[in-house]
């Protein structure tokens, strides 16, 4: 059973993404369903792979990723003030920042595993460390994606536990976070993205303009009530007050649709997901894949509870997705083949098992 969760699960997610968007975004519907049956088939194609392969395919994928941010930085087309995409023909856009998570996170944890940095780290591997990290999260927040960066950095900051630092390297990386986060808010970030965070602690100052979002965010999570309005008849999506249903608000969707009830399903599915990456995460005996695991935990347990607490009114808008059930390409099959990859190691635990049995 331990083996076919995370297939059967991605299962689950795509027929609800796909439920959901037939009912607040129809003409997108069938466009999701390509894009699961795409992350399906590259979910079954890496966890094929041997862990000896994925590690030696690391440098390669961080590589990847360092190019395609720059190129996005180069080549992209403004969307409401951003260069996210790349545009492939009008058929599909790469956010690459999405693949920055999976493949810098696998290349981070395949260096730490080299570097046997769990017994005490040296200046000279702190720096590298940081180089690797700090890199491809200053190409994703000058796009401007904060959201994406926030995620991308706490993320990876998750294997920051399991390193011995000394206390003056120490301080020196929280003085590092503090002076960049001052830089970032002066030189970096946008008037709207200040505009965001602003309103969050005033939601009423400005109702029509930066707090429009939040504040219709909140009218459908409270007006499903318990049972929900049922499929098909959530006022704020079908009448578009919902700005984004179908990507950053599909939770406020959900909930508007399917009330309490829906949305405590869907918590939960999210709950046993990140339970059992973590159970697997534990066990495993491939240090490097334990490692990345507990970057994807990381990672799917700050999206699922930034973009519900922001659809709640409760933190900032942040314009986080939430993990499998928004809509999007690239976040999709991106997650697809995260999860691909921590199936590779579950398949080489129970090859050992049955070698270890017969």
């Amino acid at each position: 059973m331990r083996y076919w969760f995370l297939p059967a699960i991605l299962i689950v997610y795509g027929l609800l993404s796909v439920l959901t968007l037939s009912s607040i975004a129809p003409e997108l519907a069938a466009k999701q369903l390509g894009f699961f049956v795409v992350g399906g088939s590259v979910f079954f194609i890496i966890s094929r792979l041997s862990w000896k392969r994925i590690e030696m395919l690391s440098p390669i994928g961080y590589a990847v990723t360092i190019f395609l941010l720059i190129l996005t930085l180069v080549i992209a087309a403004q969307t409401r003030n951003t260069a996210r995409w790349i545009d492939f023909g009008g058929l599909f856009a790469l956010q690459a920042s999405q693949l920055a998570i999976p493949l810098v996170g696998l290349f981070l944890s395949v260096t730490l595993q080299n570097l046997d940095a769990f017994k005490k780290v040296t200046i000279l591997q702190l720096v590298r460390i940081s180089g690797i990290v700090g890199i491809p999260a200053l190409l994703i927040l000058v796009e401007p994606d904060l959201g994406t960066t926030i995620v991308y950095l706490a993320s990876l900051a998750t294997l920051g536990l399991f390193l011995k630092l000394e206390k003056k390297h120490l301080f020196s990386l929280i003085a590092l976070v503090l002076m960049t986060i001052v830089v970032s808010w002066f030189l970096i970030l946008k008037p709207y993205q200040k505009q965001r965070i602003t309103s969050f602690v005033n939601p009423t100052a400005d109702i029509t303009g930066a707090g429009y979002n939040a504040n219709q965010s909140m009218i459908a999570v409270g007006s499903g009530m318990f049972w929900g309005r049922g499929l098909g008849q959530g006022v704020q999506s079908y009448l578009n007050f919902l700005p984004e249903r179908q990507t950053d608000f599909i939770f406020a969707s959900i909930a508007e649709e399917f009330g309490f009830i829906g949305s405590i399903v869907i918590v939960c599915l999210y709950l046993a997901l990140v339970l059992f990456l973590l159970r697997t995460a534990f066990i495993s005996k491939n240090t490097a894949a334990s490692l990345f695991t507990f970057i994807v935990v990381a990672q799917i347990t700050l999206q699922t509870f930034v973009n519900i607490g922001m659809n709640m009114g409760m933190l900032p808008i942040t314009g986080i997705t939430l993990p499998l059930l928004s809509y999007g390409g690239s976040s999709v099959i991106t997650l697809c083949a995260t999860l691909g990859l921590i199936q590779s190691d579950l398949g080489e635990q129970k090859k050992e098992l049955t070698l270890h049995l017969s």
